[in-house]
Order: C-alpha cells, then sequence, then structure tokens
C-alpha cells in the first residue's frame, strides 16, 4: 500500500544530517550507527536524512548504502523517517539506488547534480532529472533536490531548472535542501520556491534569521535539543550555568560551538566530537577523500570540547 506522504505537513523540524561511524578498515559499522540513530531518537528526534553530507553519501556504493539501510530499519528505525542520500553521475546508478532503497519502504531521496561536471547546462540538468524520475518509474515516492551552493564547484541547480522540474513533476520534486552557507543563497530560494516546497538550510547559524520550518543539520547529531529550540524559535535560558561557560541561548551555543570547529575539516571535528561525548574512539575514522585531523588539531579541539561543557541533554 503507497504511503501517503506530504511534504509540507511531514518535512519540517530538525533531521540530522547523520555522521556514519566506520571501522578501522573504513567499511561502515552499522552496529554503531543503528545505535547512534537510537541514542538521537531517544532524544526526541524523530526524522533523519543518511548519507547526507556530513554522512560522507558521496563516498559509499549503492550497496554499501543498501546493506546500511537494512540494518538500521531492522534495529527499529521506520524507513518513512529517513530521506537517502543518492549521489551519482550516472542517471542508471541514481535510479537503481532509489528503486531498491524503495523496496525497503524508504521513499524520500535527496539527490544532487552530477558532481563530475562543473559546468553543466540548464537542459543537461534537467535531462539527467528527467531520467532518473522516467527510470525510477515509481509514483509514490519523493524527490529532494540538494542545492550544493559553495560546498561543490558543481554548483547548483539554476532556477529555471528547478522551476521546469517542479511543472512537470509537482507530486514527486517537493522540497529543497540547501547547504550554502551563505544566507541570501537561502533567501533566494524561499523567495522564489518557499510558497511551494519546503526549503531546509543546512547552515546552523542561518537558523535563527531564517526561522525555516525544517533545517538539516549536522550539528543535531552532537546537540538535536538546542537545534530543536531554534526551530521552534523558543530560546529558553540554559537552567545548568556551569563554571565558563559564557553564552546559555540555544543559538549562542550553535555559534560558539561552530566556532570551536572553526577552519578545522568539519566531519573530522564532529566526529572527534562525537568520540570524546561517547567515549568510543572509533568514531574519529573518516571515509577518504575527507580530510582527517592533524595531531595538533586533534589536540586543539579536544581542548575546545571540553571548554565548550556539551550537556547530555543538549
Amino acid at each position: 500500500m503507497p504511503i501517503n506522504l506530504s511534504a509540507k505537513n511531514d518535512f519540517h523540524g530538525v533531521w540530522p544530517d547523520v555522521l556514519v561511524p566506520l571501522h578501522a578498515d573504513l567499511s561502515i559499522d552499522e552496529a554503531r550507527l543503528s545505535s547512534h540513530l537510537r541514542n538521537l531518537s531517544a532524544k526526541g528526534v524523530e526524522k533523519f536524512l543518511l548519507f547526507g553530507h556530513a554522512g560522507e553519501g558521496a563516498s559509499f556504493s549503492a550497496e554499501e548504502k543498501l546493506s546500511a539501510l537494512a540494518h538500521v530499519i531492522a534495529s527499529g528505525i521506520e524507513a518513512k523517517d529517513l530521506l537517502l542520500g543518492v549521489y551519482a553521475s550516472s542517471f542508471s546508478d541514481a535510479a537503481h539506488l532509489i528503486r531498491k532503497a524503495y523496496e525497503q519502504g524508504v521513499r524520500r531521496f535527496l539527490l544532487s547534480a552530477p558532481l563530475f561536471y562543473a559546468h553543466t547546462s540548464h537542459g543537461a540538468l534537467l535531462d539527467f532529472y528527467e531520467q532518473v524520475i522516467s527510470r525510477v518509474n515509481l509514483n509514490d515516492w519523493q524527490l529532494f533536490v540538494h542545492q550544493l551552493g559553495s560546498t561543490s564547484h558543481a554548483g547548483d541547480l539554476p532556477e529555471v531548472t528547478l522551476t521546469e522540474l517542479r511543472k512537470s513533476h509537482p507530486t514527486i520534486f517537493v522540497g529543497i535542501v540547501d547547504q550554502d552557507k551563505h544566507v541570501n543563497h537561502t533567501v533566494d530560494l524561499i523567495r522564489s520556491f518557499g510558497s511551494e516546497i519546503p526549503i531546509a538550510s543546512c547552515h546552523e547559524p542561518n537558523l535563527s534569521i531564517l526561522k525555516p520550518s525544517v533545517c538539516i543539520s549536522a550539528l543535531a547529531n552532537v546537540v538535536p535539543n538546542i537545534l530543536r529550540h531554534i526551530i521552534a524559535n523558543d530560546l529558553p535560558v540554559n537552567g545548568s550555568q556551569m563554571p565558563g561557560m559564557k553564552v546559555v541561548k540555544p543559538d549562542d551555543r550553535v555559534v560558539e560551538l561552530m566556532n570551536v570547529i572553526g577552519e578545522y575539516p568539519p566531519i573530522a571535528a564532529m566526529k572527534l566530537m562525537l568520540a570524546q561525548h561517547h567515549r568510543q574512539g572509533d568514531w574519529e575514522h573518516v571515509r577518504p577523500p575527507q580530510a582527517k585531523l592533524s595531531k595538533e588539531g586533534r589536540e586543539a579541539l579536544m581542548k575546545a570540547f571540553n571548554t565548550f561543557n556539551l550537556l547530555a541533554n543538549e
């Protein structure tokens, strides 16, 4: 039976851009991944982006993703609560992954423009998405376009492509996830499409400015409740006043945490934070071509994270 999906009603709140734990041989630690999602669920998180930008999604094969997906679903995470990252320059590979994940119950998929080509025309980009949709050849699934912006030389889908895609497939293309850190980039998308479909920002410091109904957040791996307060426009004073803690509002906590991460490789830095938080050193592995932390960088971040006073209820 088809799942009744409503992008406007169901794509809201905080969706962690899930960090993916790895074994020493850089294969996915499926048991730890499932445990991480259950820990987030215990903190009140209900929806997840799996194999997104922070989840190093472009670095894993379809087979690896499908295996991890099966393990996560078997552990109790519902397929309907997942948005699956799909990254491919081959439309047949993208369609294959979508169809196989669909068989496991997943209905939401995040797809960026082909990453290999930097200057692709509107017509060629539209053809790519049309080929994916036609080869998936299903009705009850949802496509979310991943606008990579300044994070990738592949660039974005231009507004004309998004408009044509929305016009041709209004029940399939139902949302945009904006990875760009510049607030004006997201504002432009909201002005053009926000009255029709939800626009999710991925840059946490912009949330208090944009006041969106939905965000995709890498920081939500560690501080999901802080992000939930910001999205709800509910900024209570932190009741736990700890020595050395200079900020207490959720949006200030986000800015401070982003300043701690600074110019360090962000995925490696956030994995180090999880490793420290859970006292599980294996979290520190990143998948090439993600950059590792230097010895000096790791030591500096460890000290900074200790100063940050991360609380379990955040």
